[in-house]
C-alpha cells in the first residue's frame, strides 16, 4: 500500500515513519511567474488516514478563506526579532544562536519596514537584485533567503499570512571552496619548521595538532591536568570554540603521544611558567596591583598573555599569516593537517608502543586497520577522480 496519496487539486496526504502520523500539504495551483505547481508548508497530523484527509480539507479551507488571515500591522523586522528570541532554547551552542542574529539583522535592514502581510515575491526579487548590485555575495543572499523563508513559514503557521512569498524564489547554496591538505612532504617540512622556531603557545598548538590530529576546539580547550607525561598520552575532556565557552566534546577520548611531542610539551610547560612570572615583573613598574599568573593544572596548554584560553579567531588569523610567511599557501590555506599529515608524522612507530596498556593497544589496532584500509583505497579514489576529470573534459 502506498504511503502517499494525492487528492486532485486539493493536496496530498503522506504517511511518515511514525505510527498513525501523516504529513499534509495543500495544493496552491501554478505560480504565474515560474509556471511551477506550488504547495503549502507541510503540517503533521495524528490519527487514521481518513482523519488526516479531513485535516487536509480543513487546512485548505483555512488557506483559501481570506478571513483565516488575521489583519495585522506587525512588520517583518518585529516578527523576525520575535522569531529569533523564541528560538533561543533550540540552539545547543550560543555561537549558532548569535550567528542567526546576524541574518536577522540583515533581514531587518532589507525588509524590516514592510508590514508582514505586504511582503510579496516581486518585492523580494527586487530587493535581492539591489543587494547583488551593492556587493552582496551569493552565499550571503542564500543565508538571508533561507532564514526569511523560515520566518515566513512560521508566519503562515501563525495565521498572519496566507502563503510564503519566498517559496517561488530559489537561491542555491554556492559550491564550497576546494580544500587542500598537506602532502606527506609538506607535513614533514611543517614539523621541521616549527621545531626550528622558538617555543611558543601558537607553535605548540600547530605541532600538537600535527602530531595528534586534534580538532582546533579540542586543542584550545586542553589543560595541563589532562596531559599525562608519564603515560605518554593526553585526554580530550573539553572544547573551546568561538563561543568562548568551555564545553564537553561529543566524545571524550585518549590520544597517545610520541617522544617528539612529549619533549616539546615539557619544554613549553617550562617556558609558559617563566612567561607567566615575567608578566608580573613587566607590570610592576606600571601597575601597583600587578600579580603573577600562577601556572596550575587548570591552566590551558595554549594560553593567552593573561593565562586564559587562546581566542580561536585570533589563532585562526595568526595561523593564516604563518602559512603565508612559511610557504604553506598563497592565501593562507587551512592546513591543520588531515589524514596524510598524521600518518606521515606517525610513520611506522606505533607498533613499538606499549601493548600492556589496554587503551594504547586499542589505539594501535585502530591505527593499523585505518592505515591498511587507507593506503589501499586511496589509489582507486585517485584513479576514479582522474577518469571523471577526463570524461568531463571530453564532454566539454
Amino acid at each position: 500500500m502506498s504511503g502517499r496519496s494525492s487528492l486532485s487539486g486539493i493536496g496530498s496526504v503522506e504517511k511518515t515513519g511514525r505510527k498513525n502520523t501523516w504529513r499534509i500539504r495543500v495544493a496552491l495551483g501554478k505560480d504565474p511567474v515560474t509556471g511551477k505547481y506550488r504547495k503549502s508548508p507541510s503540517r503533521t497530523v495524528h490519527g487514521t488516514k481518513s482523519e488526516a484527509t479531513r485535516a487536509l480539507m480543513e487546512y485548505r479551507a483555512e488557506i483559501m478563506d481570506a478571513s483565516a488571515v488575521r489583519p495585522s500591522d506587525i512588520t517583518v523586522g518585529e516578527y523576525a526579532v520575535r522569531f529569533h528570541e523564541e528560538r533561543e532554547h533550540e540552539f545547543r551552542s550560543p555561537l549558532a544562536w548569535n550567528r542567526e542574529a546576524y541574518e536577522i539583522k540583515r533581514i531587518a535592514e532589507a525588509f524590516g519596514a514592510y508590514r508582514l502581510q505586504e511582503l510579496d515575491t516581486l518585492t523580494l526579487r527586487s530587493a535581492y537584485s539591489r543587494m547583488r548590485k551593492e556587493g552582496a555575495t551569493e552565499s550571503r543572499l542564500h543565508r538571508v533567503h533561507q532564514k526569511l523563508s523560515q520566518i515566513m513559514n512560521q508566519a503562515v503557521d501563525d495565521g498572519l499570512v496566507a502563503k510564503n512569498p519566498c517559496s517561488p524564489i530559489s537561491i542555491p547554496r554556492p559550491k564550497p571552496k576546494e580544500r587542500h591538505s598537506l602532502t606527506a612532504g609538506e607535513a614533514q617540512r611543517l614539523n621541521s619548521t616549527i621545531l626550528g622556531m622558538s617555543v611558543s603557545a601558537q607553535h605548540c598548538a600547530v605541532l600538537r595538532t600535527l602530531h595528534t590530529g586534534m580538532k582546533r576546539s579540542e586543542m584550545l580547550g586542553l589543560t595541563w591536568e589532562h596531559v599525562h607525561f608519564d603515560k605518554r598520552k593526553l585526554y580530550v575532556a573539553q572544547q573551546y570554540a568561538c563561543d568562548k565557552v568551555p564545553r564537553d566534546p561529543k566524545s571524550k577520548h585518549w590520544i597517545p603521544l610520541d617522544n617528539e611531542i612529549v619533549a616539546y610539551l615539557e619544554e613549553w610547560k617550562r617556558v609558559q611558567r617563566t612567561e607567566f612570572e615575567a608578566r608580573k615583573r613587566r607590570l610592576e613598574g606600571e601597575d601597583t596591583d600587578a600579580i603573577a599568573i600562577p601556572q596550575t593544572e587548570k591552566s590551558p596548554v595554549v594560553s593567552n598573555i593573561y593565562g586564559g584560553c587562546y581566542d580561536p579567531n585570533i589563532f585562526g588569523r595568526w595561523f593564516r599569516e604563518f602559512c603565508v610567511e612559511n610557504g604553506f599557501g598563497e592565501q593562507g590555506r587551512a592546513i591543520m593537517v588531515l589524514i596524510l599529515a598524521c600518518l606521515a608524522i606517525l610513520g611506522n612507530s606505533y607498533p613499538d608502543w606499549n601493548l600492556d596498556d589496554p587503551e594504547t593497544a586499542v589505539a594501535i589496532a585502530f591505527l593499523h586497520a585505518f592505515e591498511w584500509a587507507f593506503v589501499r583505497i586511496v589509489p582507486f579514489v585517485i584513479a576514479g577522480t582522474a577518469a571523471g576529470l577526463l570524461l568531463t573534459r571530453r564532454r566539454s
